[in-house]
């Protein structure tokens, strides 16, 4: 499973097939894909920070240029669809490729998960006109694992892997952290999550950091489009919880 669908799973609610209201879903998912593609030796960097930065070299990570190792395709269409992202603009910052692969990030990621049977596809019409779709999940083992594993690192304290850090690194900021725990818990979890977030250089490879970095960059400069993107998702919610009745749902943004 890649640290992209990990991410996606914690997005998506398992019952309503919901995807909950993430600051720059599309972007945070594209540089998990950029952390796969380091993770997966597909690539390295250049000219970024070396171990041992100042918070304000790493700051730049962002314009680090991505070099492809490895071009042989991986056979997952998401992962695939990155390392084409980084083929095609070599001289391009790190945060520049990220800004690209959130095109479709999403969508491939889900198409994955639909072909393996982690999630299923459901589609309906709105007034018999606007097409919905929702994503439940089919099997919901990992997720529950996955859980688990970032319970013990949020609120147990447990020092996380390269992987899981990147993760939380990644979810940091983006409003899914008090899902995954109780209410009594959330500030806490938060509190480790930026902790984590404000660390990760000692976790994660450089590649890894440079995709954490450009990720948060990026979220930084198209915040302002994707506010506009939630209160449009927002409006459409509302109008399909108007007109097919459902169980009331808590006030939190629906996470799995």
């Amino acid at each position: 499973m890649l640290i992209a669908e990990d991410f996606l799973l914690l997005a998506v609610d398992d019952e309503t097939g919901k995807t909950a209201n993430v600051d720059n879903l599309g972007v945070r998912l594209a540089g998990a894909l950029l952390a796969d593609l380091a993770a997966a030796n597909k690539t390295l960097m250049r000219g970024a920070p070396e171990a041992g930065a100042t918070k304000e070299e790493r700051e730049k990570a962002g314009d680090a240029t991505i070099l492809v190792t490895d071009n042989a395709p991986t056979g997952h269409v998401a992962l695939d669809a990155a390392l084409q992202a980084a083929l095609d603009a070599p001289d391009a910052p790190a945060r520049k490729i990220v800004e690209a692969i959130s095109e479709n990030a999403e969508e491939n990621l889900l198409a994955a998960l639909v072909e393996r049977g982690v999630l299923e596809k459901e589609e309906s019409k709105l007034f018999r006109m606007l097409p919905v779709t929702r994503w439940p999940a089919a099997d919901s083992s990992h997720e529950t694992a996955l859980r688990a594993t970032l319970t013990k690192v949020l609120v147990d304290g447990a020092e996380p892997d390269e992987r899981t850090g990147t993760l939380i690194s990644l979810l940091h900021g983006s409003g899914l952290i008090g899902g995954l725990v109780g209410k009594e818990q959330r500030k806490a979890a938060q509190d480790r999550a930026e902790e984590i977030a404000g660390s990760e250089w000692g976790v994660a490879t450089v590649a890894t950091q440079v995709a954490i970095a450009a990720t948060v960059a990026t979220v930084a400069t198209v915040g302002v489009a994707a506010a506009a993107y939630i209160l449009l998702s927002n409006d459409a919610d509302k109008a399909a919880d108007t007109a097919v009745p459902a169980a009331a749902e808590p006030a939190e943004a629906p996470v799995a």
